[in-house]
């Protein structure tokens, strides 16, 4: 093979790749919170069908058939969407400053996606799955960390040891309240930022006690250490919610968070 041939090859192969690798735009809901569901891959999706089929399931689960654990702000519901053909790697290499910058403007919450398997006898199914948190990755892109802040990529395997096990892979990640609680994180630091104190306390709340459900779950490894970083970060937001709030001269004199105590920020609301 000639050195030119081999050279146009070799750059059809890296464009190839790259394409493969690419993140494809998912619009997010319009004047809505967003939560986007992106394609898994694994053996248990073996092709087109079974990923819409998966895809759609799981977005009627959660926009339908699920009571919400994170509380929404007046008018601005959460909207999940499924996103076929948008398949980040594992790793989330592909997330970089711009991409999360431009999900953060378009009140995008959470990113999901994952790699669901079938194996064992009998044949059993299991699942990594990833949670971008956006707000959190955008304030460290942004160089606005703070000292405890976590990753904003949380990676979770299901079943946990114990756990029934199940063929529906719908089931198998939403029957514990995971993404319950990265929401609910989420909306409450993003709300923080807006300025919207009270919905931001209460979700902040409610995140640290669905987390708090979460480790005493048998969670190990870097998830755990992960997960409890993330609590604390949680627990910590709320209190400095509630700062900023009694901070605050436009926060109104009859405020609920006037009865909080910053030293117990979540006394009484998880």
């Amino acid at each position: 093979m000639s050195r030119p041939l081999l050279k146009v090859l070799l750059i059809l192969l890296a464009a190839a790749s790259a394409a493969q690798a690419a993140v494809v735009n998912c619009p997010a809901a319009a004047g809505r919170f967003t939560v986007l569901l992106s394609e898994p891959s694994g053996a248990a999706m073996p092709d087109r069908l079974a990923v819409e089929r998966f895809l759609n399931k799981l977005q009627f689960e959660l926009d339908q058939e699920r009571d919400e654990h994170w509380i929404n702000p007046g008018a601005t519901p959460v909207a999940f969407r499924a996103c076929p053909r948008r398949a980040p790697a594992l790793d989330g290499s592909e997330f970089s400053a711009e991409l999360v910058e431009q999900l953060n403007d378009q009140r995008v919450l959470l990113e999901v996606w994952g790699v669901v398997d079938k194996d064992g006898t009998p044949p059993a199914l299991t699942a990594q799955i990833n949670y971008l948190l956006v707000p959190l990755r955008f304030a460290a892109d942004q160089r606005e960390a703070v000292q405890g802040m976590p990753s904003g990529l949380q990676r979770l395997r299901y079943p946990e040891a114990g756990a029934a096990p199940t063929q529906d892979a719908v089931q198998l990640i939403t029957r514990p309240l995971d993404l319950d609680a990265f929401v609910a994180t989420s909306l409450g630091l993003k709300l923080q930022r807006e300025r919207a104190y009270e919905p931001a306390h209460a979700n902040l709340c409610r995140a640290s006690s669905l987390i708090g459900a979460m480790l005493k779950r048998p969670i190990a490894g870097r998830a755990k250490a992960e997960l409890t970083t993330l609590h604390t970060f949680v627990q910590d937001s709320a209190a400095r919610t509630l700062r900023e709030a009694l901070a605050d001269t436009a926060y109104p004199r009859t405020g609920v968070l006037r009865l909080q105590q910053p030293a117990q920020p979540c006394a009484g609301e998880e």
